[in-house]
């Protein structure tokens, strides 16, 4: 693994199964049960109806996104339902995770940069971070990018623009890690390193 971090000089991480353990089955599930779907899917991990990509890039807000679902699916369910459902799939951050992360930023500046949502966030903050002694992950990394925030979500090329122009970051002095290959590919033409990680635990080979 040395290999991969050869003339590196920033991490670029993706939070879901990167650092954050998730399992989309939970949120399939409970959205199916939650508006009584049987066959039809609307959230997975290789789709998503276009609402989740307008909540990612910050187009609507959570009220917005909310009330769009239960327009949709012409329910009464509630917003703590709701949110319950969409954030079933996160499911812990290790803390070996927190470990990695924090040795790695000794040697290399360290940047998120997730399609996620306000929602996912306050979750991540008020349920999965206290239990590490962390109130945000601008605690853990040096810089922090959602997509939500910034307007732009991968693959969308404008996403990984976003940081190498804000800090001047060569694309070669970069690796950027995501289980998504799509993700990859787009890093990939604009010349920054990738590591395209199809099983989370194999993060740990880093150190």
């Amino acid at each position: 693994m040395q290999e991969i971090l050869k003339g590196i000089k920033n991490i670029i991480y993706d939070l879901g199964e990167v650092i954050v353990d998730l399992d989309f089955h939970k949120t399939e599930e409970a959205f199916k049960s939650l508006f009584q779907l049987k066959d039809k899917e609307i959230y997975s991990y290789q789709k998503q109806s276009k609402i989740f990509d307008q909540l990612e890039v910050g187009a609507i807000s959570p009220a917005e996104f909310r009330s769009a679902l239960r327009k949709q699916f012409n329910v009464k369910t509630n917003d703590h339902e709701i949110d319950a459902a969409w954030n079933a799939m996160l499911l812990q951050i290790p803390s070996k995770k927190i470990t990695l992360v924090q040795n790695l930023r000794n040697s290399y500046q360290s940047f998120v940069l997730s399609n996620t949502n306000e929602i996912h966030i306050q979750f991540l903050e008020q349920e999965l971070l206290p239990e590490h002694g962390l109130k945000n992950l601008n605690e853990l990394f040096d810089h922090v990018y959602y997509s939500h925030e910034i307007g732009y979500r991968k693959p969308h090329a404008e996403a990984y623009s976003y940081i190498l122009e804000k800090h001047k970051l060569p694309a070669s002095e970069c690796l950027f890690i995501d289980d998504k290959l799509e993700n990859i590919e787009t890093a990939q033409a604009l010349g920054i390193r990738t590591w395209h990680l199809q099983d989370r635990e194999l993060l740990y080979n880093l150190l």
